[in-house]
């Protein structure tokens, strides 16, 4: 959009990049693929920062997990094809390379983490949560940042600050590894992120400034207003005109309405009747 996207659109992939990415990654899915997100994930692999704003439904995961399926894929392609010869980056993508993707709960974190790991995508989610029942276990699951497999690790925002993260970072090899930090609910930096709450939202941008040059940042969301709130976000994580793409779609849902309806009962005790109608058009 104007003011918003700062790679001119005569800049945009070229259809056939956009087929040649479709074709190594729609194996792997179980639904097809937007074009504007293999526009996403297109504009990811020649080193760009992307924000995309879309409706719940739209699509936000695959920007996540066709860029990392799309690497898997190219690992087994030859030297000459069409997308390693016409992408430069590619040549600075270290062996093994690793994803961080921040999300906002623990729970979407770790059902996250296992839709992940049934696409191929070996993944492993880290909060207070599983670190406990890893100790529970005589497992440090920090130390698996260390595994050459791991392709990507799942943080709640608390941890980017933990002294085991930035322990992890100073590990020459593991941070050579890291060529992407993804942020789901890229909103939530400015309402979630205000001081008195969990200040750690805040944190994303100066995680990207640590991470290798070559590093790209990934932020989706349904729920980011054009104008004041955008350029807010965008100056936080320190995204430079000409270093990002941002794109906007429409996030309304035509096929969601608004229910009001008045409450009978009241709300003490354990039993809801008023709720019941739920349950009843499930």
């Amino acid at each position: 959009m104007a003011g918003e996207s700062a790679v001119p659109s005569s800049e945009l992939s070229s259809l056939h990049k956009l087929q040649s990415i479709r074709t190594l990654i729609r194996p792997r899915l179980s639904h097809d693929i937007h074009d504007y997100i293999l526009e996403g994930i297109s504009k990811t692999l020649e080193g760009y920062h992307v924000i995309s704003v879309i409706k719940t439904g739209g699509g936000k995961t695959t920007y996540f997990s066709g860029f990392m399926i799309l690497l898997q894929e190219l690992e087994k392609q030859p030297a000459n094809h069409p997308l390693k010869s016409s992408c430069p980056r590619l040549q600075s993508i270290p062996k093994d390379p690793l994803t961080i993707i921040v999300y906002p709960t623990k729970g979407l974190e770790e059902e996250m983490a296992s839709t992940f790991n049934s696409l191929g995508i070996p993944s492993l989610a880290i909060n207070e949560d599983t670190l406990r029942a890893g100790r529970n276990r005589g497992n440090d699951l920090w130390a698996q940042l260390a595994l050459p497999h791991l392709r990507c690790l799942l943080l709640s925002p608390e941890q980017l600050s933990s002294k085991a993260f930035n322990t992890a970072l100073s590990n020459r090899q593991i941070y050579s590894r890291i060529i992407a930090l993804n942020v789901d609910e890229i909103h939530l930096i400015l309402s979630w992120g205000a001081p008195g709450f969990r200040l750690c939202f805040r944190d994303v941008g100066n995680v990207l400034m640590r991470l290798p040059r070559s590093a790209t940042l990934t932020g989706v969301t349904a729920t980011l207003p054009a104008g004041v709130e955008t350029r807010q976000l965008t100056a936080i994580l320190g995204l430079k005109p000409g270093s990002f793409v941002f794109t906007r779609r429409s996030n309304q849902r035509p096929e969601l309405q608004l229910i009001f309806r008045t409450l009978r009962h009241g709300l003490q005790g354990w039993s809801f009747p008023d709720l019941e109608w739920i349950l009843d058009h499930q």
